[in-house]
């Protein structure tokens, strides 16, 4: 199918008298973010752990000798189907309210998913690259938090699969983790004690990264990018690429999960796929060669119509009706004008009255959700998808919930692992969008699920299953109100 074309602007469509209703949710007042939200802070890093480059030449050089794992027949053979493995993880909460730490039993629990998944292969050469869902540490890493893979987990699998004859494999991070946190967290001695390499790919600016370092990938009906880069070795032939995204929820995504850990081996710059629609071509002007130049009013069209179709959680705020009341499209296009044609604190004062026509959460979940997909469409999946929910994070904090959701398809996973969380991923927006851009089913009911244990695979119907009731985790500076959780 060829990229879609807007016959209208979205200005011109609501000027035409389009239908826009918004379901059962109402729509609050809008509470706007005016600041200047700079990305880019002129200084260096103080410190970056290990870059892109000196991975590539560690896992070059490992690999002699290295046995890449392969996938149990019944994960292989069911390409669709989500596998749950339970942690049976044993703690409470401390007098604080707080998860006790249990670092050796995610450690065994990390071991024991990797043994139920894996099998020992028979090829040789070739590494292994595990993508887990690390954006900032706690204080020590023995904490038990809600945002990260633990990183007792990841020592575990790690173990596990140096046990079936895989020497050659690193770990990776990008996001908002930074060095310092990795050494003060005590995440870096437990790197160092199961001798992982932790490739961190963080650079202040973009041109810091060297062209042999990615690899870029073309999508022509991308809907807002059509070209962009993932870092090495990711997506190289010989590599067996392990996703792991934690369970939390998430103000621009709902669910964070499988899909958006891909937004983790994007490099600087295009990895923030969490850009505001009002001016990514602000922070992101350099790389706009790449991106439609009519994405605004395609991610409005979009918008409109599944707002219409009644899209849950769409309009966070009232950020849209407010959009409309002070002009609109029109409006908008008048207040980037003014701030392109400004200076010094005019230009501060500029990009504030872009915000207060089109704040920087508007159409936020639509854009990230389409240029998600923009990227997923033109990628491999990886080898394989896991989401690990031991202790889930939602609107009420962090659960309980011990699971670990294991998969060939991310979109399966995630609309398994949202399910477990207390979401119908057939109301899941980003996994509606998912389907409508042929990337997988959210529609639990075509999804096998099994349970996996050391007596076997099971099939279980989803509708027996336990769930947690995480709520969707938003930014409270939005007024909210309580039917949003």
């Amino acid at each position: 199918m060829k990229r879609r074309t807007f016959l209208q602007s979205a200005a011109g469509t609501a000027a035409a008298g389009t239908l826009v209703t918004f379901g059962s949710s109402p729509l609050f007042a809008q509470t706007p973010n005016n600041k200047d939200m700079t990305y880019e802070p002129d200084r260096a890093l103080d410190s970056t752990g290990l870059q892109i480059r000196d991975v590539v030449k560690i896992l070059k050089k490992g690999e002699k000798g290295n046995v890449p794992p392969v996938l149990r027949e019944e994960i292989l053979d069911n390409p669709q189907a989500v596998f749950i493995v339970y942690g049976g993880i044993k703690t409470e909460r401390d007098e604080d309210g707080n998860w006790k730490p249990c670092a050796e039993q995610m450690e065994r629990f990390g071991r024991r998913v990797n043994d139920l998944v894996f099998r020992k292969g028979i090829g040789s050469k070739g590494k292994t690259f595990i993508k887990p869902n690390i954006v900032g540490l706690p204080k020590t890493i023995e904490q038990t938090g809600g945002g990260n893979v633990h990183p007792y987990f990841i020592a575990g699998m790690t173990d596990g699969l140096r046990d079936m004859g895989n020497s050659n494999l690193a770990v990776g991070a990008r996001g908002a983790l930074r060095h310092p946190e990795v050494v003060s967290s005590g995440f870096q001695d437990l790197l160092n004690e199961h001798d992982i390499p932790l490739l961190e790919a963080h650079v202040q600016y973009f041109e810091d990264y060297k062209r042999s370092e990615l690899i870029w990938h073309k999508n022509p009906e991308g809907l807002v990018a059509r070209r962009f880069p993932t870092y090495r070795p990711v997506f190289e032939k010989d590599t067996t690429f392990v996703n792991i995204a934690h369970a939390h929820t998430h103000s621009v995504g709902h669910t964070t999960l499988s899909i958006k850990n891909i937004m983790g081996v994007m490099p600087r710059g295009y990895g923030h796929i969490c850009d505001g629609w009002s001016t990514l071509d602000i922070w992101r002007r350099k790389y706009m060669k790449h991106y439609n130049a009519d994405f605004r009013p395609a991610v409005e069209n979009e918008f409109v119509r599944h707002i219409n179709m009644g899209y849950k959680h769409w309009d966070h705020g009232g950020f849209y009706k407010s959009y409309i009341q002070n002009g609109g499209y029109e409006a908008f296009l008048e207040a980037r004008k003014k701030y392109e044609n400004s200076t010094g604190e005019d230009r501060k004062t500029a990009l504030n009255n872009i915000y207060k026509t089109a704040d920087t959460w508007l159409f936020a979940s639509e854009q990230w959700t389409q240029r998600m997909m923009d990227c997923v469409q033109a990628l491999p999946e990886p080898y394989v998808n896991m989401v690990e929910g031991t202790f889930a994070r939602g609107a009420q904090g962090t659960m309980h919930a011990d699971f670990v959701t294991v998969g060939r398809s991310m979109v399966s996973v995630d609309a398994v692992s949202s399910w477990l969380m207390g979401h119908d991923p057939r109301e899941m927006p980003y996994l509606r969008i998912a389907k409508e851009r042929g990337v997988g089913d959210n529609n639990i009911e075509n999804i096998p699920v099994y349970l996996l244990t050391e007596r076997g695979v099971e099939k279980v119907d989803y509708r027996t299953l336990e769930r947690e009731s995480l709520g969707i985790y938003v930014n409270q500076l939005r007024d909210l109100g309580p039917q949003y959780f």
